[in-house]
């Protein structure tokens, strides 16, 4: 397997092109004791080393990292060793023929770019796919398994009991790795779910969902269509994304620092993690906006507002749960409500086959944290 390598003074990383692949790679080394580390784009951001306009690249999934010096120098040699080749980041700068000791490779200039990215420009703005995704989403990518946890770090100190009757589902102590045995289990129950939820968006009138649409926007005249994105950098305010082809829109709000630009280029480069795909139920978990793919959105609506919690709960109330992909109640407090009476209480869902009987797996045992739904 190519491996691409970035290295800083304080890490390296290694990139795989998949996460997939890097799952793979990471378990390799993990199980033979060598250190390693989740993926920050922070010190690639501080050391200026990634392009103007390509920081969607860094995706964590596929990304990991194994500190400097020895550590390194033990994990590369690792890697080569299985028979990988190590080459260079084409974000990386002054390349050397080697780093930690170990022979990294230099790419040739205009190299082919990486198989499985599509590009394309789409609001004004350029996006591009993560390896293998595609620009729309599918069925084929939508629930590869990925056995790293990405629930919150905790401990047994906590809650002994909680954490004893969750310990069947992992491989490790540390509650980090999930079992083979859960994650095609919950695999199986995700594409029912994604197979409920294409039937709920066939079986949806385009008419009466324009007319809501419509009803909305007439309710909300501050309210306009979006044709470039980049008039909207630094916004802040209200956005609906429509997806045309589902029927369906997502109502989201952002602030003054993000900017409404930057929340709905996110939806469109976010993976939603596999241990998240359900949310509640088999038969009444909404689909993530973040399973979505850029071009299923096809057509954005945008207001300018700094009271943008109010108006987020004032647009989603004017949606049906039918036609809106909102897995959470609108609004500043929600993540309060979460705490104090917990997820149930802000949770959105829908029955989208309640006549289907299907077990649940323990999912739902795994306390989903609420800001990242």
């Amino acid at each position: 397997m190519h491996l691409e390598i970035t290295v800083t003074p304080r890490e390296t990383l290694v990139w795989a092109q998949s996460s997939k692949g890097a799952q793979e790679v990471r378990r390799e080394l993990e199980e033979s004791g060598y250190l390693v580390r989740d993926a920050d784009p922070f010190e690639l951001t501080s050391a200026g080393l990634i392009p103007e306009g390509e920081h969607l690249e860094f995706d964590p999934e596929r990304i990991f990292n194994v500190g400097i010096g020895p550590n390194a120098n033990a994990s590369l040699h690792a890697l080569t060793d299985s028979g990988h080749l190590l080459i260079w980041h084409h974000w990386q700068t002054r390349l050397a023929r080697k780093i930690w000791g170990v022979n990294i490779a230099i790419p040739r200039k205009r190299r082919p770019r990486a198989d499985g990215i599509e590009r394309a420009t789409h609001f004004g703005t350029k996006v591009r796919s993560n390896v293998g995704l595609g620009l729309k989403m599918s069925r084929d990518t939508y629930a590869t398994i990925n056995k790293r946890s990405s629930m919150p770090r905790g401990s047994r100190d906590a809650n002994p009991e909680a954490w004893d009757r969750q310990s069947r589902y992992f491989d490790d102590d540390e509650h980090r790795i999930l079992t083979d045995e859960w994650c095609e289990a919950h695999q199986a129950d995700v594409l029912a779910n994604f197979d409920m939820n294409m039937a709920h968006f066939a079986s949806l009138d385009p008419v009466e969902f324009e007319a809501t649409l419509q009803l909305a926007l007439d309710g909300h005249p501050d309210m306009v269509e979006v044709t470039d994105l980049t008039e909207w950098v630094g916004v802040p305010g209200v956005y609906i994304m429509v997806l045309d082809e589902y029927r369906q829109v997502y109502v989201g709000e952002s602030s003054e620092s993000a900017g409404i630009a930057k929340r709905i280029r996110q939806h469109w480069t976010n993976q939603k993690e596999f241990d998240r795909l359900i949310w509640g139920g088999v038969t009444t978990s909404i689909l993530s906006i973040d399973s979505f793919r850029a071009l299923d959105t096809t057509r954005i609506f945008a207001m300018m507002t700094t009271d943008y919690f109010d108006e987020e709960i004032s647009v989603l109330d004017q949606f049906p749960p039918k036609f809106a992909l909102n897995r959470i109640i609108g609004g500043r407090d929600a993540a309060r409500f979460a705490g104090l009476l917990g997820v149930d209480a802000v949770m959105r869902t829908r029955e989208i086959d309640p006549a289907r009987d299907v077990e649940p797996t323990g999912t739902s045992d795994l306390n989903p944290d609420i800001a990242t739904t």
